[in-house]
């Protein structure tokens, strides 16, 4: 699904192009970002539309540089839900957790229902 953002108009000699991306803890603690679009016209600083190809589960984050104030810089977390909706998640220690808790249990139990299907190919197989 695809999720698409408004982005609003901004002061484009302070701020940088607002970014989307999808990010990945499987491999790096840190996240994977995988970049997605932004829309807009950065030259006047003008409104736009983030936009990314998701799916259920999905950790989302989005941001804007500030080149006066590195702190606001800092991105939100978002996890995707079944409805395509965005719940906010906070940081990306809080993003990690999430990671952590819902989609590795998740990730297992989808794992051992694998094992309960080959199981049962194998207990059809005998019985042809």
């Amino acid at each position: 699904m695809d999720i698409i953002i408004a982005t609003s108009s901004y002061n484009q000699r302070r701020m940088g192009r607002p970014w989307i991306a999808k990010v990945d803890f499987a491999v790096n603690p840190h996240g994977d970002f995988v970049l997605g679009d932004w829309a807009g016209d950065h030259y006047n600083g003008g409104e736009g539309v983030l936009k990314i190809d998701a799916v259920p589960g999905d950790i989302i984050a989005t941001g804007q540089k500030d080149n006066r104030k590195s702190k606001i810089s800092a991105p939100e977390f978002f996890a995707v839900t079944v409805a395509g909706d965005l719940d906010k998640l906070g940081d990306k220690g809080a993003a990690y957790k999430y990671y952590l808790t819902k989609l590795k249990n998740e990730r297992e139990r989808l794992i051992a229902r694998l094992d309960e299907i080959n199981k049962l190919e194998d207990i059809v197989g005998m019985l042809l």
